[in-house]
């Protein structure tokens, strides 16, 4: 059996690589992700499409947890807000995705002419 002073020294090191671990598994998911869109690419979904429903699923799953987690510090939400929150989301996720995904398939089809 191990010593409680070895067993110490274990949970140091692991604790030492959560921040390692954790980032290889984001790595994992983000690579599952892209095999998955270029899956669902090739069946013929539009790339708006897809884009679409990343974002219908990452709000269902994150929204519930900001209305519980911020009900206190919620500011009041106004006109202006609502419209900046739309400039936001449509230009900083929306049309920078869609090109990454048309260029995610474009290399796809180039290494696949390749060989």
């Amino acid at each position: 059996m191990l010593g409680s002073l070895e067993m110490k020294n274990i949970w140091h090191v692991v604790h030492g690589l959560k921040a390692v671990m954790l980032m290889v598994m984001v790595q994992i998911a983000f690579g599952g992700v892209n095999v998955l869109y270029k899956l669902a690419v090739n069946d013929g979904m539009d790339l708006r499409v897809v884009v679409a429903y990343r974002l219908v699923f990452a709000t269902s799953f994150i929204a519930p947890l900001a209305l519980i987690l911020e009900r206190q510090k919620r500011a009041k939400m106004t006109w202006m807000i609502l419209f900046q929150s739309f400039l936001c989301g449509l230009f900083g996720y929306v049309i920078i995705h869609t090109f990454f995904l048309y260029r995610l398939i474009m290399i796809f089809q180039i290494t696949h002419s390749l060989l």
